[in-house]
């Protein structure tokens, strides 16, 4: 059952308090100044909105970002740094919980940007339908307008926010918050506490402890512009750490998420959702048995893939693929233009699968190491080096299974080679 945010005139006796939670980190002074510019203009009773904003800078950063930003007459505005830093954005969002005060909460990055009605149609999602918490709609853009990849990660957001979000919604299943445009009851988070600082993945933990406490999430068309990553370093960053973050998730809050508040439905959803990053794990492994066992066994070399599964697998691809094209279609893009985002992103994606692997693993581990997403600046790389070596081991065992009768194999690994080797060859162009 499709839905549509209700836009009903609100008088502003009718909002309640509303504090905007900004974790920032190494950010420069002109996005958080474009985020506070834009908070000035989103409709809402200015006396009932607090920003806070907190810094996990140096001092000597904080004080010069404090130099250069202006704060828009009328808005409320707190900028603080955190003296002790204890976790990560978990940490931050912990901290600038405790210096709030507003009836609903909203978390947001530093490069979100909001429409005028934005938070309005999220409240009106949140009040009508009785949610303790709403997640506002992903938009990706980016700086960078060439990029090939951030155009295939913009259609990738649509496509995710329909199926996981929205699609979900309406199936009955239950949805996590997102990291960046999720509005909460103040009630809801005092339920179960704030998030937690030793955790990774802010969004999915929380959102674990609100599950099992019977508290509704509802996914929303309320818009919220994220920037998404335009280059490699980027979008490697980002991914293993969703990926170690939906492992961490799962080992960590699994009596949660095995609550009796949750159908067997549901629960069988959310494993699935937390274990997406596993497939792409599973097929660099897969490959790599593949490459070592035409190396060490040249004079016996089996056509494994010679099996229902590949068809399971072209199908599944074919899905996805048609659905991508529509839906880049959809929004505005050349045919040509979108086919070369996806092969963008399909490449990428195989290219950081070695990454994703050790993402995975250290989701199990204790002590984790945590990198900010790098988006619209430009950074330095070296995890090339360790892509091309893949890419030359699995076109090598390609040649191999197919100068000994084994074609589908070797033109399986063919192609999942040509990931890595394009990525190397074109990833400059967007750095």
């Amino acid at each position: 059952m499709k839905f549509r945010d209700s836009l009903e005139p609100l008088f502003a006796e009718e909002l309640p308090s509303l504090s905007v939670l900004v974790p920032i980190k190494g950010e420069k002074p002109d996005t958080l100044q474009g985020l506070l510019d834009n908070l000035a203009t989103v409709e809402w009773d200015k006396n009932k909105l607090e920003i806070i904003v907190v810094s996990d800078d140096s001092p000597e950063y904080f004080e010069n970002l404090i130099r250069k930003i202006s704060i828009p007459q009328g808005l409320k505005v707190k900028i603080v740094r955190r003296e002790k830093r204890v976790g990560y954005k978990s940490g931050a969002l912990a901290y600038a919980y405790s210096l709030s005060s507003g009836d609903l909460i909203i978390t947001l990055d530093v490069d979100a940007r909001l429409e005028k009605t934005s938070l309005i149609k999220a409240f009106n999602r949140l009040r009508i339908h009785g949610c303790d918490a709403v997640t506002m709609n992903w938009i990706g853009y980016s700086q960078k307008p060439y990029s090939t990849l951030a155009k295939g990660i913009m259609i990738s957001t649509v496509i995710a926010d329909t199926a996981l979000l929205n699609g979900r919604d309406n199936s009955n299943l239950r949805i996590f918050p997102v990291g960046c445009g999720t509005m909460f009851k103040r009630d809801a988070i005092e339920s179960v506490g704030p998030w937690d600082p030793s955790m990774i993945q802010d969004d999915l933990e929380i959102g674990a402890r609100l599950i099992k406490n019977g508290r509704r999430i509802c996914s929303s068309t309320s818009p919220v512009y994220v920037e998404v990553p335009d280059n490699l370093v980027a979008f490697y960053v980002q991914q293993t750490r969703w990926a170690m973050g939906s492992i961490e998730v799962l080992t960590r809050r699994f009596k949660e998420i095995m609550s009796r508040n949750i159908s067997l439905k549901q629960k069988i959803d959310i494993l699935i959702f937390l274990l997406q990053y596993v497939p792409i794990g599973l097929t660099f492994l897969a490959a790599l048995g593949l490459a070592l066992m035409s190396l060490l066994g040249l004079n016996h070399v089996y056509d494994y893939l010679r099996t229902p599964i590949i068809l399971i697998w072209i199908l599944s691809l074919s899905i996805y693929g048609y659905n991508f094209i529509k839906t880049a279609l959809g929004k505005g893009y050349k045919l040509v233009e979108a086919m070369r985002a996806l092969g963008k992103v399909s490449s990428y994606t195989v290219a950081i699968s070695p990454f994703i692997l050790v993402g995975l693993l250290s989701g199990l581990r204790k002590n984790r190491k945590y990198v900010v997403t790098p988006k619209g600046v430009k950074v330095d790389t070296w995890i090339q080096y360790p892509v091309i070596l893949f890419g030359i081991l699995f076109l090598t065992s390609s040649i191999i299974y197919l100068m000994h009768g084994a074609p589908v194999t070797g033109l399986w690994l063919l192609y999942y080679s040509m990931g890595y080797l394009f990525t190397v060859a074109t990833f400059k162009r967007e750095l």
